[in-house]
């Protein structure tokens, strides 16, 4: 496992530090450190540029006398803990691709335990644009399906893919990663998930509804702009006298309340008329007007002819 920079370091940190503050009874020790070991490079080794995450899986596994060396680069140092002894019959068990169930156990908290151990030694969890990514990267492919059918079996969900030749395991679905950092104890930072994604949904309505609002001001303010220029022609081509009574009426108060709603003009109608009703004078007036402006269109050219022998 190597450690990314920037703000997915930190939040892949923040995730394992509260991964290792979990309390794991000693009855399960030997559970937590199968995960660790079978996250391993190999079997072999865990490599972090985490210093304290380096010092926790060395002390864990101390009975196996894990190693720990600092390996020091250009602009950081990261930390290689390995296990010296492999004729100790445990670990020599643990060397396995398949994961031996006898190890693990058949309760939820032993396979926390030991998914908690796996991902300390190859997961992390990226936080992206689009929002979190969570990766376990075990050595080989064998592993990757060995994982994915334990994580499912339990009730959770996760993805297999390839990078190049190297499976890895995947959830881009915060929900889905926050059911597993719960399942292996990092409640803390599965509830941080969780909130980012109710804050990201509250924002999200927010904004289609400020969207849609807009969306039904810019309808309102098109319709009453061609309302009031269908009602100017009429009056200028026709005369509001030869007009019904009931379409002059909603001519005029359009006339005097540019911006007001179907509804509201609808209300100040004498008797009160519906919405429906409002917008069925409004239809009757454009059709009007469309029909004045094809006889208007008739009648121009040859107004202008006659302009043109005088």
């Amino acid at each position: 496992m190597t450690a990314q920079d920037g703000d997915q370091v930190s939040f892949s940190g923040e995730v394992k530090q509260e991964l290792c503050e979990c309390e794991t009874p000693e009855d399960i020790k030997n559970t937590l450190r199968y995960g660790l070991i079978y996250g391993f490079r190999g079997g072999e080794q865990f490599v972090t540029h985490d210093r304290k995450l380096a010092y926790y899986v060395k002390k864990e596994l101390r009975k196996y006398h894990a190693g720990l060396s600092e390996v020091r680069h250009r602009n950081n140092t990261s930390y290689n803990v390995s296990i010296s002894v492999f004729n100790d019959p445990a670990v020599c068990g643990f060397m396995s691709d398949r994961i031996e169930r006898p190890f693990v156990g058949d309760s939820d908290t032993q396979t926390g335990t030991f998914l908690r151990g796996v991902f300390i030694s190859c997961g992390n969890v990226y936080i992206q644009k689009a929002g979190y990514h969570l990766e376990i990267m075990p050595d080989t492919e064998t592993k990757c399906s060995e994982l994915h059918r334990l994580i499912t079996e339990h009730g959770m969900s996760i993805n297999i893919s390839h990078r190049g030749s190297m499976a890895f395991l995947y959830s881009k679905n915060s929900e889905n990663i926050s059911d597993i950092l719960t399942y292996m104890g990092a409640m803390r930072c599965a509830m941080e998930i969780m909130n980012i994604k109710i804050i990201k949904e509250v924002r999200s309505n927010i904004n289609r509804s400020v969207n849609c609002e807009t969306a039904n001001i810019d309808r309102t303010a098109r319709a009453s702009a061609k309302q009031l220029d269908d009602i100017a022609f009429i009056f200028e081509r026709l005369g509001k006298d030869k007009l019904p009574e009931e379409l002059r009426e909603i001519a005029e108060l359009r006339l005097s309340n540019p911006d007001m709603s179907l509804r509201d003009l609808g209300r100040l109608a004498e008797p009160v008329i519906s919405r429906s009703g409002v917008n069925h004078r409004f239809e009757r007036l454009t059709k009007i007007a469309d029909e004045l402006r094809k006889t208007n269109n008739v009648h121009e050219p040859a107004a202008q002819e006659q302009g043109a022998e005088a």
